[in-house]
């Protein structure tokens, strides 16, 4: 069994403090070939996963958000924004699943967030994402 507790996450926030995209991850799963990818991210106020998406059909993600608020942003093909949706404390969305090839991007709009993320594996660090410019 394994758990995760306030130490946990206080350890996670700290690298996130010093990390230069002001967010840390703390990987559940043991290996990229698992079939479950499963991750906690600790962001910082500031921190921006600028627009991208996942080209492979099985590359969907969930974020649940566990502490704080995110701002998630879709894109339509012209890099416009289309909807712009805040999960977390205070708001009624509290997790939000992304389709494959949905262009998207997060932001951390309060003072840190702890998102957990869960994906299907295997995951290819060299087909992680495709960037696009806004």
């Amino acid at each position: 069994m394994k758990v995760y507790n306030d130490d946990s996450f206080s350890a996670l926030f700290d690298d996130a403090e010093i990390s230069e995209r002001r967010r840390a991850h703390l990987n559940l799963h043991n290996s990229y070939a698992e079939k479950v990818q499963r991750l906690f991210i600790a962001l910082t106020q500031g921190s921006y996963v600028e627009p991208h998406y996942h080209e492979l059909d099985h590359q969907w993600e969930m974020f649940v958000v566990i502490h704080g608020e995110v701002k998630v942003a879709l894109y339509d093909d012209d890099g416009k924004v289309k909807q712009k949706l805040t999960a977390g404390d205070g708001q009624s969305i509290k997790a939000i699943e992304i389709n494959p090839r949905d262009i998207h991007s997060v932001e951390c709009i309060s003072e840190k967030a702890l998102l957990l993320e869960i994906k299907e594996g295997p995951f290819d660090p060299e087909k992680a994402k495709v960037m696009v410019s806004r």
